[in-house]
């Protein structure tokens, strides 16, 4: 089965090697019957990568230590269940996953758009098939999951311990994919500007639902990361602006803006250069993430698949990024709009203020993670760059874009009068101010805290006056409210959906800011039997259970917390040390509510089971996490084709007959 799966990878190169020469060649040369042929022939790398896959997860199942990268992963103690996380937790492994999910991907891609831009599908294809050459040529030639030890060990070095966590079974898949998925959106925008029809909209519908499906899962799998540092990294926090979790944000951020600079295009033919370098400015910085991913010189708590070969993804990505400014420069005079901005209040400026303030948050989001290198090479000493620069630094201007958010799709196209800008924003400014207020009385002070909340009720009170509104206006035409509502989410799926995924951002930004500003934190030392309290909590300390397991020495800590002096349960923390690891993992006991979380998390157990455990009450980080079904129904609304109306036939004259829509 692994020589099965090693041919495979083989013949899937070959192949791919293939589409790359046929596309291009067919599309300059316009020989239909070679870009045909290259399509063909790249709709049968996914099933080829495939077979690679299920042979891998074989040697896993199988405990196969004769494949190199199994013995690396996994050992006798795991269990069968966590082969899923030890397939993608080395190098070679999550390569592999990376080209069949681009593979599978690029192929469904082009199935979507071979007909309704057949001028563009050849160098898309091309430009798809070219990345997907570049991870297989490195998987066989430099990290080959499947390669074969001369002498097979008797069991394997095991699974890195922070992996063995239910939130690893999706974060991983998520972000990686969410990072490669950008390629398909690029791939169509190079591929329009390549064939002259950049100037020509026809490739914004699919470019925009492209780019919304690589940001829906960008966007889920920095959630779960969040919630796994959470849980499992103990101490206490979901974002420390680690270098991979801003490997992941900077492209987020350049996709938000992607996606909503395209509306304007579709909507005015506005930004046709804007938006074709914000999708070279996401890919780029995609691939940066990669980079920062297969080992680049910054350090990083999450990193589980380091290695030498970081440079090359490095110079990959100067090479595609000269490549696509030469094709834009080529290209440039196909790219001129046939509108400007008419006025600097309009909805068109705010989307343009926006996407500004959003690759201002990237950049300096890439500066600070990358300094580190830069302080290195200047004065041979590594100074990081912490928690305290990003908030002061991206902290208001994300507070700027979280207003534009609630006032941006309120303002008319083209240019605003007094009169319809006071309409607007009356229903969101009263908001904010009503929120002020009420926190005043029950008494929240911080300025900042103040401010940050009012500009989330400015965006949410924009969202509900709107429903509202339109909600009204079709029951007068004599709908029902709840058939007016989803009547008037079904009849602008694009606009209403993108409304859900702002009111999804809202709730994230709320649990941001209430975490931010009023968490509580205190560190006790306790024996069994000793009562501490935090706020209107109260919790014994009951004791310890200690277990070894064949690769682990496990500690279960119970408490019994009260709150108000009613009891709410028995939590339990866990702390488990890997000796071959030398890692210790921990697992915090946390009692969530919308309100508040209750968090404890144990550090090393002491003589009679005394320990100093680390206790806090976060505010609404519940918001958090329920921020992300919210957002991803926005971009199923958004995404949902809408019926269209069948034609209507018409009888001509002399029996002719003539479709009328």
């Amino acid at each position: 089965m692994v020589d099965a799966g090693q041919i495979a990878l083989v013949v899937a190169l070959m192949v791919t090697a293939y589409a790359v020469m046929a596309s291009f060649v067919g599309a300059w040369q316009r020989i239909p019957e070679l870009t045909a042929s290259a399509r063909y022939g790249f709709y049968s790398v996914p099933p080829l990568l495939l077979v690679s896959t299920a042979a891998l997860v074989y040697a896993f199942v199988t405990r196969d230590f004769s494949v190199r990268y199994v013995t690396e992963n996994s050992n006798l103690a795991m269990p069968h269940v966590y082969t899923w996380v030890a397939f993608y937790a080395g190098n070679a492994g999550s390569l592999l996953y990376l080209a069949l999910v681009l593979a599978s991907v690029s192929a469904l891609a082009v199935l979507t758009i071979r007909k309704r831009l057949p001028h563009t599908t050849p160098y898309a294809l091309g430009v798809m098939a070219l990345i997907l050459a570049f991870f297989l040529a490195i998987m066989l030639f430099l990290a080959n999951p499947l390669e074969r030890l001369a002498v097979a060990p008797i069991d394997g070095q095991g699974i890195n311990p922070l992996l063995i966590h239910f939130g690893m079974f999706i974060h991983p898949p998520l972000q990686m994919a969410g990072l490669v998925l950008v390629a398909v959106p690029f791939s169509i925008a190079i591929g329009a500007l390549a064939a002259r029809r950049g100037g020509r909209d026809e490739w914004v519908d699919l470019g925009r639902f492209w780019g919304m499906v690589s940001w829906l899962v960008l966007t889920m799998g920095l959630l779960l990361g969040s919630w796994w540092a959470y849980t499992i990294l103990g101490w206490g926090g979901y974002w420390a602006w680690d270098p991979v979790e801003n490997s992941a944000l900077m492209p987020w951020l350049a996709m938000t803006a992607f996606v909503h600079s395209i509306m304007v295009q579709k909507r005015r033919g506005m930004f046709r250069m804007w938006n074709m370098a914000l999708i070279i400015v996401g890919f780029t910085l995609a691939q940066m993430g990669m980079f920062i991913n297969r080992g680049g010189p910054v350090p990083s708590v999450h990193s589980f698949a380091q290695s030498t070969m970081g440079w090359l993804f490095l110079a990959f990505m100067a090479g595609t990024l000269l490549v696509s400014i030469a094709v834009f420069l080529w290209r440039y005079d196909s790219l001129k709009s046939r509108a400007r901005l008419e006025a600097v209040v309009s909805r068109e400026s705010a989307f343009l203020g926006q996407n500004i303030l959003f690759l201002a948050v990237a950049f300096v989001t890439l500066w600070g993670t990358i300094f580190p290198v830069f302080s290195e090479a200047a004065e041979g000493t590594v100074i990081t760059v912490g928690r305290p620069f990003f908030d002061r630094v991206n902290g208001p201007l994300l507070l700027v874009i979280v207003m534009l958010m609630g006032v941006g799709p309120l303002l008319p196209w083209r240019r605003s009068t007094s009169r319809s800008l006071i309409r607007a924003l009356r229903a969101p400014l009263v908001a904010a101010l009503l929120t002020i207020v009420a926190l005043l009385i029950v008494g929240v002070r911080q300025p900042v805290a103040l401010v940050a909340f009012a500009s989330v009720a400015l965006a949410v009170g924009g969202i509900l006056s709107e429903w509202l509104r339109g909600t009204r206006s079709r029951h007068r035409r004599g709908e029902a409210y709840p058939a007016a509502f989803l009547n008037l989410l079904t009849g602008n799926r694009p606009r209403y959906g993108g409304y859900i995924v702002h009111l999804g951002i809202a709730m994230l930004a709320v649990g941001i800011i209430a975490s931010s500003f009023f968490s509580v934190q205190r560190d006790i030392s306790m024996k069994p039997g000793d009562v501490a309290t935090l706020g209107d909590y109260a919790f014994v300390y009951v004791g310890a259970t200690h277990t070894m397991q064949p690769d682990s020495a496990q500690s279960m800590a119970a408490f019994d917390v009260y709150k108000g002096g009613e009891f709410s349960g028995r939590m339990e923390a866990n702390r488990a040390f890997y000796p071959v690891f030398r890692i210790a993992s921990t697992k915090g006991a946390i009692r969530s509510t919308p309100i508040e979380d209750f968090y404890i998390v144990p550090s090393e157990f002491g003589s009679d089971d005394e320990a100093v455990f680390r206790v806090l009450i976060n505010p609404m980080v519940w918001w958090m996490w329920a921020s992300g079904p919210v957002m991803a129904l926005g971009i199923l609304v958004g995404l949902w084709p809408s019926r269209q109306p069948a034609p209507a036939v018409v009888r001509m004259p002399g029996g002719a007959q003539a479709a009328r829509a």
